[in-house]
């Protein structure tokens, strides 16, 4: 029995988001009486620290070309790039011998940012990527681009661990995901070249914002493979369908004369829809799990990935005579990095 709750507490350490660090599951073969081996009835506290970075699809917001003339044929597209940033995760579970399954309930919360510029001097140009066509901007001289994220995510689910073996074990997860995922992409340019009445760009500001929020069913795995004194390789994987709404802006102002308040040529305040998003994770890592009376600790560090399928529903503008012609990015994002958990359980 107190082998069996090793093992129990050894499968419990780190997984990804749906199956999170140090979920109890119980097992027991002799009933509901209290025993030897230890209570009847655990609680386990887990934490983890998040040190991860961020990529995301349609994220570029100039090309660059260094021969100055008026087609791109020496052509750099210039992206920005979220920086590595920390987050955190907390959460509780319980189990009871009288039931085989355990519950467990926890958040996650990551913030990143990034930022990228550009300057240039004739003969190298840029050539925007996101500015509306009706400002009937051709080129910019300097750039300045910045994107920020803020994800929160909230967990419940259910695990129990079926056919355990002394070398592999393995423990299903079956529970419902909530995601926020808030995003704001802005561009400032200068110094450019218009083909319509005005010839220069005083101030060309994009402003745009992409917001996410959903709810939905998760089903995982998580695995454990052999032990040595305590030190055992883990993995695990989970997947959760979030069906929710987007909410998304876009602005553009431009200042062509200075002193003069600029021109809007582009104000989407409402684009919102209701939409299903796929939601993948993956972690790899080892753990090192010890007991000492009726406390079972826990330390592990990994490798975890998030995968968000379609993020980025931004869109971008291509036609000056009929401004309503656009195409949405349909982005990608992701998030990896190391995760490190501690938890105890008693």
């Amino acid at each position: 029995m107190k082998k069996l709750f090793m093992l129990m507490g050894m499968l419990s350490i780190l997984s990804l988001s749906a199956m999170q660090p140090c979920t109890l599951s119980c097992k027991s073969s002799k009933g509901c009486q209290e025993s030897d081996d230890g209570p009847t009835s655990h609680v386990n506290f887990f934490v983890n620290a998040l040190y991860w970075q961020a990529r995301e699809d349609g994220l570029d917001y100039m090309i660059k070309n260094s021969n100055g003339s008026p087609f791109i044929n020496c052509g750099t597209v210039e992206r920005v790039e979220f920086d590595a940033h920390g987050g955190f995760r907390v959460g509780v579970g319980y189990c009871h011998n009288c039931c085989p399954v355990g519950v467990s309930a926890y958040y996650t919360r990551y913030n990143a940012s990034g930022c990228d510029k550009r300057a240039t001097t004739f003969p190298t140009v840029l050539f925007p990527v996101w500015s509306n066509p009706s400002t009937t901007i051709v080129t910019e001289q300097n750039a300045q681009a910045r994107i920020c994220l803020s994800m929160s995510m909230f967990d419940v689910h259910a695990n129990t661990v079926l056919s355990p073996n002394d070398c592999v074990s393995i423990m299903p997860v079956l529970g419902l995901r909530y995601a926020s995922i808030k995003q704001q992409f802005n561009i400032n340019a200068n110094g450019g070249q218009s083909g319509g009445p005005f010839a220069f760009v005083i101030d060309d500001c994009v402003a745009m914002q992409n917001d996410f929020r959903g709810v939905g069913p998760k089903v995982g795995i998580n695995t454990i493979w052999g032990s040595w004194h305590g030190v055992s390789i883990f993995g695990a994987m989970d997947i959760a369908l979030l069906y929710g709404k987007f909410d998304i802006t876009q602005k553009e102002n431009v200042e062509f004369t200075e002193g003069v308040l600029a021109t809007t040529f582009l104000d989407i305040k409402c684009n919102r829809f209701h939409i299903t998003r796929p939601n993948m994770g993956l972690i790899l890592g080892l753990q090192w799990h010890w007991q000492k009376g009726r406390f079972d600790t826990c330390i592990a560090i990994g490798w975890e990935h998030q995968y968000f399928f379609g993020q980025n529903q931004l869109m971008r503008f291509s036609d000056d005579v009929n401004p309503g012609v656009n195409t949405a990015v349909q982005g990608d994002l992701a998030m990896q990095g190391l995760t490190v958990a501690v938890s105890v359980a008693f």
